[in-house]
C-alpha cells in the first residue's frame, strides 16, 4: 500500500455514512499502530462550508440556488484539499501510513445539483482535475427509508421524498460516468452488514 489513502463515504441523507465512517476509523485505528487517520466531512465549518450550511438550514426550494450552490462547493472542497487532506496525506513518516476517510465529497456535488437541474457533464468537469479518492463507497438506500431515519432533527432543503428520488438516481449513475474506484453499497440492511461488506473492500487495498 502507498504511504497515503484517500477514503470517501457518500450517498443520500439518511443513508448511514456518519455511523459508517466511525467505524470505519475506528476499524483501521485498531488495526495497526502504522495508520495515522483524519476523519473530515464536507462541507466543511470552514467560510465557504459555513454559508454552504446556512443556506441548507434555511432555505426550503431544493431546485433554488443551484449555481450559488455549485460555486460554494467548489471553493470549499478546493479550500479543504488544500489544508487539510492533502498535507496530511503528504506528511506520513517513515514508518505511517496516512489515511483520510471523508463524509462526502465531489459525488454529492454532481448528484446533487444535477437533481437541482444543472448539467452533468459541467458539473463533472468542474470536479474532475480534483484529488480522485483511491475508494469511494456510495450507500445506497430507499429514500422513503431514509427520511424515516432522520425523523428526528429537522429537516434540510434537500430532504424531501421527490427530489432524494433524483438525487439517488444520480448517485448510481456515478460508476459510468466516473473513471473513480467506486463501490455501490446497498443499505438496506443493517449497519454491521453496511460495513462488513465495506471493511472487505478497504482490506484489499490495505494488504502491502
Amino acid at each position: 500500500m502507498k504511504k497515503g489513502m484517500f477514503i470517501v463515504v457518500d450517498g443520500i441523507d439518511g443513508s448511514g455514512k456518519s455511523e459508517i465512517v466511525k467505524m470505519l476509523h475506528n476499524y483501521l485505528f485498531s488495526k495497526h499502530k502504522k495508520y495515522r487517520i483524519l476523519t473530515t466531512r464536507e462541507p466543511t465549518h470552514g467560510k465557504y462550508g459555513s454559508r454552504i450550511r446556512t443556506m441548507l438550514r434555511e432555505e426550503k426550494a431544493p431546485e433554488s440556488s443551484s449555481k450559488k450552490l455549485l460555486d460554494l462547493f467548489i471553493k470549499d472542497r478546493q479550500e479543504h484539499l488544500k489544508t487539510a487532506i492533502s498535507p496530511f496525506l503528504k506528511n506520513s513518516g517513515e514508518n505511517e501510513v496516512n489515511i483520510v476517510i471523508c463524509d462526502r465529497y465531489y459525488y454529492s456535488t454532481i448528484a446533487f445539483q444535477s437533481a437541482q437541474g444543472l448539467n452533468t457533464k459541467e458539473l463533472i468537469s468542474k470536479n474532475i482535475s480534483l484529488r480522485k479518492p483511491d475508494i469511494a463507497f456510495i450507500l445506497d438506500l430507499e429514500p422513503s427509508a431514509a427520511l424515516e431515519r432522520i425523523t428526528h432533527r429537522k429537516k434540510e432543503k434537500f430532504e424531501q421524498l421527490e427530489f432524494m428520488k433524483k438525487i439517488r438516481s444520480n448517485f448510481l449513475k456515478l460508476p459510468g460516468l466516473l473513471k473513480d474506484n467506486i463501490k455501490i453499497i446497498d443499505s438496506n440492511r443493517s449497519l454491521n452488514e453496511v460495513f462488513e461488506s465495506i471493511k472487505k473492500e478497504v482490506d484489499k487495498i490495505l494488504v502491502d
